[in-house]
């Protein structure tokens, strides 16, 4: 665990680069107010998110029951990406091209001093959902607690997602809040964000807007306009095909 509570597992270090795909509304939001918002997981979209709290138990009697409540009712998380550059990404979170990116690494997620206990680590995909758990051993609970909330179904994969999760408890926030789907934590934009990139279908007008707007809030890094899109399979690889004349066979 460091300072602020957070820790990094899996593969994760703290250099590793995550990116957060997010609609302008959002992005002015943590600009503005300077803070971000974890959710409950709860009004996630994938019905499967933590599945295993969602099986019943198995009496001695042979009836199944379900517990009044779990630990994943509690649970709050934020999502991110490995993948710098994503068709599909790009496409669910920026559907009206005027999405951003933005960047940041593993290690200035200790900048959110109100999470005081939390996991951020990338999902575990799985194709059968017993074997994953069966794999879930007691060693890498200790390694992440909350392991069960970072199995996904391999038809989600595409994302490439890295989870941020704690629970909302006195433990991990230092207090509890009462009947929300969404908590607000503090964080200084400016120093969190360590680059800005707009869909690669914006109009240039946008990027421009964006880029004004980035330097009244105060950033000296300003957004760029994604090339995924721009460039020629040329320009962007140097490739050169040449063709070699084939003599005939005179045999």
């Amino acid at each position: 665990m460091n300072s602020s509570g957070i820790m990094k597992a899996g593969t994760l270090t703290n250099e590793t680069r995550l990116y957060r795909y997010m609609g302008l509304s959002q992005f002015l939001s943590l600009v503005e107010n300077k803070q971000t918002h974890i959710t409950s997981i709860r009004q996630w979209q994938d019905t499967w998110e933590a599945p295993s709290y969602q099986l019943p138990r198995q009496r001695d009697d042979g009836e199944l029951e379900y517990s009044l409540w779990n630990i994943a009712e509690d649970m709050f998380g934020q999502s991110w990406s490995l993948h710098s550059e994503s068709d599909a990404l790009w496409r669910v979170y920026s559907r009206e091209k005027e999405g951003v990116v933005v960047q940041t690494t593993a290690r200035k997620f200790d900048l959110m001093k109100e999470i005081r206990f939390g996991v951020l680590a990338p999902v575990i995909y799985y194709d059968n959902l017993l074997n994953a758990l069966s794999e879930i051993k007691v060693d890498r609970r200790k390694e992440n607690p909350f392991i069960e909330a970072f199995l996904k179904r391999k038809a989600f994969e595409y994302e490439a997602e890295v989870r941020l999760i704690t629970v909302n408890d006195e433990r991990c926030l230092g207090t509890r809040h009462k009947d929300c789907d969404r908590i607000y934590i503090a964080v200084d934009p400016i120093e969190f964000i360590e680059s800005i990139t707009v869909d690669p279908r914006s109009e240039d007008w946008y990027v421009d807007t964006l880029k004004r707007y980035s330097e009244r809030a105060g950033f000296t890094i300003m957004p760029r306009r994604s090339g995924l899109y721009s460039e020629g399979v040329f320009e962007s690889t140097g490739i050169r095909i040449r063709y070699v004349p084939v003599e005939k066979d005179k045999g």
